[in-house]
């Protein structure tokens, strides 16, 4: 049948009942997924994970060629060495394909179970390649409750999309991307999370402070920021980066990435003779 350009506009009935449903419904919802992450598991970033011994009479080298990964347990006793599965370890020192060592790696609890002894510790140290996601060697250092253990804790963004800041066209600056904490407890408090949604736009720029992030601390006073920082420590800033001017780096500027205590890392030295040179 042919259509008539008659059109008809059809009219939706709001019954009082729907109205109070939908009126009424986000209250109903709200407690179910309160309730829902109200039972969920506290954040904890323990690791827990067995070892042997070290075997004697066997060199570091020897351990590295076998896919173990040698370290060293110190600090409050006597020096224990202990081996792990190498792959095992550096598959949580590097949680990105391509990406550099992360910074949970050193701010974590170890809970190391070695036959029938457990030691808590917390990495102290730690000798890897500079480029290639490999591991060397690692030094852990116990962690006894009641005894100070200073530690960086890292610190993750959090709602950078609904930055107000961020959609005016600012650059959201992590300043802090770990922070050293004195830690007394048990345990060792999971990563800071940094809520940046009421950062804005201002002049010359906007920022959140260690005093608010105080919050995210044991509550049982177990922990606190280490005693050289000051309540007004910058953690993040929003800023507009065309106000910023280029500044260019000093000559004797060298890249901190690269330093060890035996000197500075080697791209493409190994230590085989002969080493690469720059030529003029």
């Amino acid at each position: 049948r042919a259509s008539s350009s008659k059109r008809y506009m059809i009219k939706r009935v709001e019954y009082p009942w729907k109205q109070e449903l939908k009126r009424d419904s986000w209250k109903f919802l709200k407690q179910e997924m309160v309730h829902h992450f109200q039972q969920q598991p506290q954040r904890d970033s323990t690791v827990h994970i067995r070892g042997s011994q070290w075997p004697p009479f066997t060199m570091k080298e020897e351990l590295l060629e076998a896919g173990q990964l040698p370290t060293l347990i110190t600090g409050w006793g006597p020096p224990r060495r202990v081996v792990f599965p190498r792959a095992e370890v550096e598959r949580i020192a590097f949680d990105e394909p391509e990406g550099h060592l992360s910074y949970l790696f050193k701010g974590r609890l170890w809970r190391i179970h070695i036959g029938d002894w457990i030691e808590e510790c917390v990495v102290s140290d730690v000798n890897l390649h500079p480029v290639e996601q490999e591991l060397y060697f690692v030094r852990f250092r116990r962690h006894v409750p009641g005894k100070v253990t200073e530690l960086p804790i890292p610190v993750s963004l959090s709602g950078l999309w609904g930055c107000p800041g961020y959609r005016a066209g600012g650059h959201v600056d992590l300043a802090m991307p770990t922070i050293q904490c004195e830690c007394v407890g048990e345990g060792i408090p999971p990563p800071f999370i940094v809520d940046v949604t009421s950062l804005q736009l201002e002049d010359p720029y906007s920022k959140i402070t260690l005093e608010d992030l105080r919050h995210q601390l044991p509550e049982d006073g177990t922990t606190r920021f280490a005693r050289h920082y000051a309540p007004d420590t910058e953690v993040v800033m929003c800023y507009d980066p065309k106000s910023v001017p280029e500044v260019p780096l000093p000559p004797d500027w060298e890249d901190p990435n690269f330093n060890r205590r035996g000197g500075r890392y080697h791209l493409t030295y190994t230590g085989y003779w002969p080493k690469q040179t720059t030529r003029s």
